[in-house]
C-alpha cells in the first residue's frame, strides 16, 4: 500500500520492499499460532491470542519489547514446583520457556527476543539514527567473554559433550548478551528508562503478592513447607528492596517511589516466608554495597547514613539474640546467620554437600587445561559426595556453585574476563550515581548491586544458569549504559536531594 501511493517517495518504496517479507512471515506464524490454539484444549495457551498484538505493539514502540521480556522475567516461573502437596503458582505452568514443540531446542522466549532484535535491525536499517548499540567499557568486556563462552563451545563438543546439553547451559549467557544490547539501545529517553523501573516494581510486586497468597494456601499444613516461590525470587526481591531504598535516599519523589514503598512490606514479607538462605546473603551484601556507593555520591546524606547505620546496628543487637534458635516466619534472617556457624541437622546435610560438590570442581579444575573443559562434558565426581542426581539429574552438568564451574568450563582466562566485565559494570554504575543527576543515579546504584546479587546467588545456588537472572541483569545493566547516554546529552535532570 505504500509502495502503490499516487506519489510514493524512494524511501517509501524501500521502506515497503523490506518490510513486506517480514509482514508475509508474520501473517503466517500468526496463523499457525492461531491454528495452534485453538486446536488445544490447554486453558493457559489462550494467553496467546494477545501475543497476537505483541509484533505491533514491539514495533509501533520501540521500548515495549524491552519492557515485555523484563515484565516476564519477573513474573513467570523457569521451572514447575510444588510448596508441600500444594502446586505452585499459576504461571508457573505458563510455557515460556520450553520448546515450541515437542523436543524442540526453541522456546517462546526465544521467539519473543527474536522478534524484537528483529524488529530493532529493522529499524536501523530504515532509521539509522535508531542505531545507537552501546559503546562502553562494558561492551568490549562483554565481547571478549562471549568469544571466550564460544570457544568453550568447541572445546566440549571436541570432548564429547551433546549439543542438547550445550545449548541449554550457554543459553543464559545469550540472553544477558541480548538484553543488554537491547535494552542499551532501545531505551533512548528518560521516561523510558523510568517506565523500566516502573516494569520492575509491578512484575516483582505481583510476585510478591502471589507468595502472600501462597503463604496463606499452606501455612495450615502439618508440615509447612519452607518455601512458597523459585529460587530467582532471592535475587528479585533482594534488587526491588535496593530501589526501594534508592528512591528515597537520592530524594526522587513521584508515584514511582510511592507504589514501591507501598509493596515494599509485602515483598520483605514473601522473601522471609519464601526462606532461603541466599536472599539475607544477597540483602547483607548489597544494603553495604549501597551505603558505601550513596556515602560517596551523596555527602548531603552522610549524617542520615551514619544514623540509619547505627539504627540497624542496635536492632541486629535485639534480633539476633532474640531469634537466634528460633524457627518461623520472623526468625528467616537469623536462621540464615545460624545456618552458617552452627546448622541444624538439614543444614549440616546442605553445607555438607556443597563442600563435597565444591572439592570436586576443584578436582576437575586442576584436571583440566588451561582451556578449561569446555560446555556439555559431564562433571567429573572422583572424590565423596551425596548422589542426588534422582532428585536433580541435570546436576552432573550444573552444579550449584556456579562460579567454580565457570572457572571449570573457561579456564582461569575466562574467569579473569568474567570478573573484569564485572568490574567494569561497578565502575560504571558508580560513575552514573555520581552524575548528579539523582533519578537516573538510583540505575547506577541498583546496576552495582546486581553485580553483587548476581556473584552471591551464582556461588551459592546456580545464579549463572537461571534464564530470568540472566535476562534481568543484562536488561538492568543496558539501561544503565542508556542513562549514561541520557546524561550525556543533558536532558532535564530530575530534583536534587538537596532540593528536598
Amino acid at each position: 500500500m505504500v509502495a502503490m501511493a499516487p506519489r510514493p517517495g524512494p524511501n517509501d518504496v524501500r521502506r515497503a520492499r523490506v518490510l513486506l517479507p517480514f509482514a508475509v512471515l508474520g501473517a503466517c506464524g500468526a496463523g499457525l499460532l492461531a491454528g495452534k490454539l485453538a486446536s488445544s484444549t490447554h486453558p493457559l495457551l489462550g494467553f496467546g491470542l494477545v501475543a497476537l498484538l505483541v509484533p505491533a505493539a514491539v514495533w509501533k514502540w520501540s521500548e515495549a519489547g524491552v519492557y515485555l521480556l523484563l515484565g516476564i522475567t519477573t513474573m513467570i516461573e523457569q521451572f514447575t514446583y510444588s510448596a508441600g502437596t500444594h502446586p505452585g503458582v499459576f504461571t508457573m505452568k505458563i510455557p515460556l520457556y520450553g520448546g515450541v514443540t515437542k523436543g524442540g531446542g526453541v522456546s517462546l522466549l526465544d521467539l519473543l527476543i527474536g522478534l524484537v532484535f528483529v524488529f530493532w535491525l529493522m529499524r536501523a536499517i530504515l532509521d539509522r539514527s535508531s542505531w545507537e548499540a552501546p559503546r562502553s567499557p562494558v561492551t568490549r568486556g562483554l565481547l571478549i567473554y562471549l568469544g571466550l563462552v564460544v570457544l568453550a563451545v568447541g572445546v566440549g563438543m571436541s570432548h564429547g559433550g551433546k549439543s542438547q546439553v550445550i545449548l541449554y547451559e550457554i543459553r543464559p549467557w545469550f540472553y544477558l548478551a541480548m538484553a543488554y544490547v537491547l535494552a542499551g539501545s532501545l531505551l533512548r529517553r528518560r521516561a523510558s528508562l523510568r517506565g523500566l523501573m516502573w516494569v520492575f516494581v509491578i512484575g516483582t510486586g505481583f510476585k510478591a503478592l502471589q507468595g502472600l497468597q501462597m503463604y496463606i494456601a499452606v501455612r495450615h499444613e502439618p508440615v509447612r513447607p519452607e518455601v512458597i516461590l523459585g529460587h530467582e525470587e532471592s535475587f528479585f526481591f533482594g534488587l526491588f528492596l535496593i530501589l526501594t531504598i534508592s528512591l528515597w535516599l537520592f530524594g526522587v519523589r513521584g508515584r514511582l517511589r510511592t507504589v514501591a514503598t507501598w509493596l515494599a512490606p509485602a515483598v520483605l514479607f514473601a522473601d522471609m516466608a519464601n526462606a532461603r538462605r541466599t536472599a539475607w546473603a544477597i540483602i547483607g551484601t548489597t544494603l553495604l554495597v549501597m551505603v558505601c556507593i550513596t556515602y560517596s555520591s551523596l555527602p548531603e546524606r552522610r549524617r542520615t547514613l551514619r544514623r540509619l547505620m547505627v539504627i540497624l546496628v542496635g536492632i541486629s543487637a535485639v534480633y539476633f539474640p532474640l531469634f537466634w534458635s528460633k524457627a518461623g516466619l520472623f526468625a528467616q534472617p537469623a536462621r540464615s546467620l545460624h545456618s552458617m556457624i552452627a546448622p541444624d541437622a538439614r543444614d549440616k546435610s546442605s553445607n555438607l554437600y556443597r563442600v563435597q560438590e565444591n572439592a570436586n570442581l576443584a578436582f576437575n579444575i586442576r584436571k583440566t587445561a588451561s582451556l578449561g573443559k569446555g560446555f556439555g562434558p559431564l562433571i567429573e565426581y572422583a572424590l565423596p559426595i551425596t548422589d542426588i542426581s534422582k532428585i536433580d539429574a541435570f546436576i552432573a552438568f550444573l552444579p550449584h556453585n556456579s562460579v567454580l564451574d565457570l572457572w571449570m568450563r573457561l579456564g582461569i582466562q575466562g574467569v579473569v574476563v568474567f570478573l573484569l566485565l564485572m568490574a567494569a559494570i561497578v565502575v560504571r554504575g558508580c560513575a552514573l550515581a555520581r552524575s548528579g543527576d539523582w533519578e537516573l543515579a538510583v540505575l547506577g546504584v541498583l546496576a552495582a548491586c546486581a553485580v553483587v546479587a548476581y556473584l552471591v546467588q551464582g556461588y551459592n545456588d546456580m545464579g549463572f544458569f537461571w534464564f530470568r537472572i540472566a535476562l534481568f541483569f543484562g536488561a538492568f545493566v543496558g539501561a544503565m549504559e542508556a542513562a549514561h547516554r541520557v546524561v550525556a546529552r543533558g536532558q532535564a535532570p530530575a530534583a536534587t536531594p538537596a532540593s528536598e
